[in-house]
């Protein structure tokens, strides 16, 4: 993985016109889940385990939203320092899915990076696709980073008003939706025989609704209002 070093230039590279408060949790979160590791749960047919997020395989894109969400949810809520750490572990993950190699190769491309880390962000005006794979795997980085981190500054953040009337609506929704799934579920067996059936039917129309988070939910969220878990992750970092 690449170094504490290399991660914390990133930061400093890509955080210009953050609040110092964010920038300090920034440097810390994006070394945190070396330290402190999300967890997943990962199924096979036969069982299923509770398993350490892998930060080499390809960027766990739905713990990285989740985290960007928990940021904008600490920001509504006056917490900048937290919604640094949060963001700080999404981009943990980007910085670390940027190489793509294992082995030797892997530690080699490492290495590099930290000699070239002073040579941002000169180093990544050049768009065409870079010879080096240290080259390569630092820019992506560095360019994956400024993008999360603008969408982070530019992202509106809803008033507590608005948060809330996306949360009810949201909860409206999965409300309907559960009696939907209850009554298509549940109609065909609703004969004396098959009467048996219609409760635990019952109960997985309502499981299906509980799973299920509307996109206002994303909204609330983001007002500081709901905390929404990710499905499948075990963050570390909760509201």
């Amino acid at each position: 993985m690449p170094s504490w070093r290399v991660h914390k230039a990133l930061v400093l590279q890509t955080s210009a016109g953050l609040p110092k408060e964010v920038v300090k949790g920034l440097l810390e979160g994006v070394v945190e889940p070396d330290i402190v590791v999300d967890r997943k749960v990962a199924c096979r047919p036969n069982r299923c385990r509770i398993v350490s997020v892998r930060h080499h395989a390809e960027v766990p894109r739905d713990l990285v939203e989740y985290y960007f969400n928990l940021a904008c949810f600490y920001r509504a809520r006056g917490d900048l320092y937290m919604a640094g750490i949060a963001l700080g572990r999404a981009l943990h993950y980007i910085h670390d899915g940027a190489v793509k190699a294992t082995g030797r190769i892997h530690d080699k491309i490492e290495k590099e990076m930290d000699v070239l880390i002073k040579k941002l962000p000169n180093l990544c005006k050049n768009e065409v696709k870079q010879t080096s794979k240290a080259v390569e795997a630092l820019c992506s980085a560095y360019l994956e980073s400024r993008r999360l981190i603008e969408r982070f500054m530019m992202e509106p953040q809803p008033s507590q008003k608005e948060a809330l009337r996306a949360l009810w609506l949201g909860r409206a929704k999965r409300w309907w939706l559960a009696t939907v799934s209850m009554a298509v579920l549940a109609f065909p067996f609703a004969t004396p025989p098959l009467i048996p059936f219609i409760v635990p039917l019952t109960l997985l129309g309502l499981s299906v609704a509980w799973m299920w988070k509307p996109e206002e939910y994303v909204v609330a969220m983001r007002g500081g209002v709901v905390c929404v878990q990710p499905q499948k992750y075990l963050p570390a970092v909760t509201c």
